[in-house]
């Protein structure tokens, strides 16, 4: 009698159990399964990995703004540094400037003294020289006459053509003479020349310009000529001549006497002793 009870007791907690899980089950609880476990495990996985991403990039943002903090600060000095080296260049530039000024200053003060200098030994050898005419000093050679800065020569023992004339004086290293200015026509009118001086001159017509020139290719200013010089230079061809201040017009065949310039030598200072 006892062992049936307990037999009884038995299947009844069992069948108990059976219906309890049944009635879950069909209250919508369902069993679990391995596929939901994996996908919570996974599911965690990527949480943990998305956080250690974030604290990752969390180190490596720090890191950059630390790097670019510290490069605007080298930034900031190398900036000042070039700023302090721009001013040094300026200040620089502005000594430099300075110093042009003071040395073109300088340049145009011994400039000045020289020329002076120079004007004075040209007139203290001219004194030099109306004592002793071959005065060591005299910047023209023997048998030439200076004036100014031209030495002139005056073939009075002479005659030829005007080519033949401007030849002899080439050979010279010298031209026939070209009157520049009113100043020097006078000079040449008070030589003491022969009684009837005729001298041609570097002047001549130039057949392909239809005009006169002097041998530099120079036109003659017409201030050098009086009406009646400058209306018979226009009225005429042929080589010019010079006659007690006046000029003239004649045939380049005609021989005559010439005269001859060229630039005079610099008049050296120790040669005034």
């Amino acid at each position: 009698m006892s062992e049936e009870v307990t037999y009884a007791t038995l299947t009844f907690q069992d069948s108990l159990g059976a219906g309890n899980r049944n009635n879950l089950r069909k209250r919508g609880y369902p069993a679990s399964s391995p596929t939901w476990r994996w996908a919570a495990l996974s599911l965690l996985t990527l949480c943990l990995l998305l956080l250690l991403g974030l604290v990752t990039l969390g180190i490596m943002f720090l890191q950059t703004s630390n790097e670019i903090n510290s490069d605007s600060e080298k930034l900031s000095q190398l900036q000042e540094t070039i700023h302090q080296r721009q001013d040094n260049l300026s200040q620089q530039l502005g000594n430099y400037r300075n110093f042009s000024m003071e040395e073109e200053f300088l340049k145009s003060q011994i400039s000045s003294l020289l020329e002076k200098q120079e004007q004075m030994a040209i007139k203290l050898c001219q004194e030099l020289v109306i004592r002793t005419s071959d005065h060591k000093c005299n910047p023209c050679p023997k048998m030439w006459q200076w004036h100014r800065n031209s030495c002139y020569y005056f073939a009075t023992n002479e005659e030829k053509t005007w080519a033949n004339s401007r030849k002899h004086c080439m050979d010279k290293n010298s031209t026939l003479v070209k009157i520049d200015s009113s100043e020097e026509k006078d000079f040449l009118k008070m030589q003491p020349l022969p009684k009837f001086p005729f001298f041609w001159l570097g002047l001549s017509w130039d057949p392909s310009g239809r005009s006169w020139l002097w041998e530099d290719g120079s036109d003659p200013s017409p201030s050098l000529f009086s009406t009646k010089e400058y209306a018979q230079i226009n009225g005429s061809k042929g080589c010019a001549y010079f006659q007690n201040g006046n000029i003239y017009t004649s045939r380049c065949s005609a021989e005559i006497s010439w005269i001859c310039e060229k630039t005079a030598a610099l008049v050296k200072i120790e040669d005034l002793d």
